[in-house]
């Protein structure tokens, strides 16, 4: 402001002594135009008789009449020198009002202009005002955002979200703010503390931001409550640099690959990143996002899911299992047809998963007979009924369906055992605190709690026994069998 007004005071100055100086000059181009130009038309010499008259003889005549022309010839003559110093007197007058006139506009004008930048000056006054007012509350706050007490450190942090004069200069700063609170111990204003810094800095620069916390990430080891807040802004990202960074982290199953997977479950974007899992992630990651797929969260049809893990090479028994089979919005049949080419491809490898899925339908007649009208495709009858023919107890769950081929082939090439000839078979012998079981040959067996599916339904009953050659021996049978 000082500034302003000492200008306009040597504006104003200025003018002043412009405005003497012409009216100086104009006044002396005014006299002497009257001295030299005006005055000397009026001098009393330069008065002529009008006409002249000669009296004597004819000569006389013609005398006169040149003395007549010359009288004429010498007033026209005086008569042009007058217009013409008038004429000259105007436009000399005229050029100098034209002058004039030029001088008062630009004083006249500059005025104005003077006027239009105090009034914005003022109009200004406020806002710089503020400025100078958060610009000084924010060099204050700076001891307080480094300051061990949570309470004024968290003070200072929340002005920092109203202070609108924050800008890149102020970057730097912020971001070792950043780094403070992450090497402080947790406490309640933590997650506030780190949002509003987070918040700022975004706003300041989003890209540098994006890059600083994929680096916060690398260097420090992942804690979940510190830095599970920090994984929300990176995967809200869509950069081709940040989605690398994320799909680099779940292909090496690093310790950020879950975290990762959670997060972007919660903020339902993990189906931008389906296939890429699927098709390249390790086992371990594609468990982790096939059973977050059972929240609501995700929001994946279950065939998307299933025409994806068909894609891969190395699908684990686990994933089928743990994950496939117990999955509630899988259509049951789904499910029948992947262990089924899955056991196809490997007997050894994906056993237990058709063990698993047998277990689970037994009880429902629908799937039993989905099972079978599948497994009695070419390309499934003989593998099918091989496993029963080694399985004879998980046969007994189809006994109502004695008509099925598979069925018919199993029974066939082997007899059912029961659970007195593998008692007698194997010469068992439960041990007086009824928790070991021993063979004929020294072989011992733990009596365990077992469940008629996995995972343990809290519906299906448990049983105590064990297990031998995939027949389950309840412990109350076995006691009657010894007892006889």
């Amino acid at each position: 402001m000082k500034s302003l007004y000492e200008e306009i005071r040597l504006k104003n100055i200025f003018y002043k002594f412009l405005f003497v100086i012409t009216s100086i000059t104009f006044s002396i181009i005014i006299a002497f135009t009257i001295l030299f130009l005006i005055v000397p038309i009026f001098k009393n010499k330069e008065i002529i008789p009008v006409n002249v008259y000669i009296f004597g003889t004819e000569l006389s005549n013609k005398v006169q009449e040149e003395i007549n022309n010359a009288i004429s010839m010498g007033i026209e003559n005086i008569y042009n020198r007058l217009l013409a110093n008038i004429q000259f007197s105007i436009a000399l007058f005229s050029s100098a009002l034209v002058i004039f006139a030029i001088v008062f506009g630009v004083i006249y004008f500059s005025k104005i202009r003077d006027a239009e930048n105090l009034i914005r000056e003022i109009q200004k006054t406020p806002g710089l005002f503020f400025k100078q007012f958060y610009r000084e509350q924010f060099d204050k706050s700076v001891s307080s955002l480094f300051s061990p007490d949570y309470i004024k450190r968290n003070d200072a942090i929340n002005k920092l979200s109203f202070n609108p004069e924050i800008d890149n200069n102020d970057y730097d700063l912020l971001q070792e703010v950043l780094y403070n609170e992450l090497s402080y111990d947790l406490q309640v204003y933590y997650y506030q503390n780190i949002s509003t810094i987070m918040n700022i800095l975004l706003k300041i620069n989003h890209k540098k931001t994006i890059s600083l916390l994929c680096k916060i990430l690398q260097e420090q080891k992942y804690d979940q409550t510190k830095h599970s807040n920090l994984l929300n802004y990176i995967v809200a990202d869509n950069s081709d640099k940040t989605v690398k960074y994320i799909k680099d982290n779940l292909l090496n199953s690093s310790e950020l690959s879950t975290p990762f997977i959670s997060s972007l479950a919660v903020n339902r974007l993990l189906n931008n990143y389906l296939d890429y899992i699927f098709e390249k992630c390790p086992s371990p990651i594609l468990q982790v996002a096939i059973n977050l797929s059972r929240s609501d969260e995700w929001h994946k049809k279950p065939d998307t899911i299933l025409s994806l893990l068909y894609k891969r090479e190395d699908t684990d028994s686990n994933i089928l299992q743990y994950y496939i089979i117990p999955h509630e919005t899988i259509d049951t049949k789904e499910k029948i047809a992947m262990v089924l080419y899955f056991y196809a491809k490997d007997k050894e490898k994906f056993k237990d998963s058709l063990s698993s899925l047998i277990n689970r339908i037994q009880s429902n007649e629908n799937a039993k007979k989905e099972f079978l009208s599948l497994a009695e495709e070419d390309k499934y009858k003989e593998l099918v009924a091989e496993y029963f023919t080694k399985n004879s107890y998980q046969r007994t769950f189809f006994n109502n369906y004695q008509d099925s081929t598979i069925i018919e082939q199993a029974l066939k090439k082997t007899e059912i055992k029961t659970i007195s000839d593998v008692v007698k078979e194997n010469g068992l012998c439960l041990s007086e605190d009824g928790a070991i079981v021993t063979d004929k040959n020294g072989f011992k067996y733990d009596v365990q709690l077992y469940s008629r599916s996995f995972p343990l339904p809290m519906w299906q009953p448990v049983k105590t026994g064990i297990l031998i050659d995939r027949v389950f021996i309840d412990i109350d049978e076995l006691k009657k069998n010894q007892e006889l």
